[in-house]
């Protein structure tokens, strides 16, 4: 459980702490989208966003222990295709609530963006670009 938490704090902390300014912004901006669920936690589906998130989170320590902060991390946003498929059977529902419609078609276009760069980056694994590009300590990263 130990090696768990570590590794999410980890995973945190080079994203937030290690990663280049733009980078780093972008991250910042596609965590704090997902986690405006906690403002409309109210509603299922900021509920199901929020167990979503923290099920990835979950895949991505699992895949950084294996493999470190490599460009397989994104594999653990594959959640994000039934929860938004889920999201689109409460489109009636969602867009009854103005301020929950703006914040889904946000997290929707934000989610988006960010699987496509996961996309590119899981193709750039599988074609054998596997050396981890951050790690928490210094003088070990790539």
């Amino acid at each position: 459980m130990m090696d768990f938490v570590t590794n999410v704090l980890k995973i945190f902390g080079i994203v937030f702490l290690r990663f280049r300014p733009v980078p780093r912004i972008w991250n910042v901006w596609l965590v704090g989208v997902n986690l405006m669920c906690l403002y409309f936690i109210g509603h299922l589906e900021a509920q199901v966003v929020l167990g979503t998130t923290l099920l990835s989170v979950v895949v991505q320590a699992m895949i950084y222990g294996q493999f470190g902060f490599t460009r397989v991390l994104g594999i653990g946003h594959l959640l994000w295709i039934p929860m938004f498929a889920w999201l689109a059977t409460r489109w009636d529902s969602i867009a009854a609530h103005p301020d929950l419609f703006v914040w889904i078609a946000v997290l929707a276009v934000t989610n988006t963006v960010s699987f496509v760069i996961d996309i590119a980056d899981v193709t750039r694994f599988v074609n054998g670009e596997r050396t981890p590009h951050y790690s928490w300590a210094r003088d070990s990263a790539a």
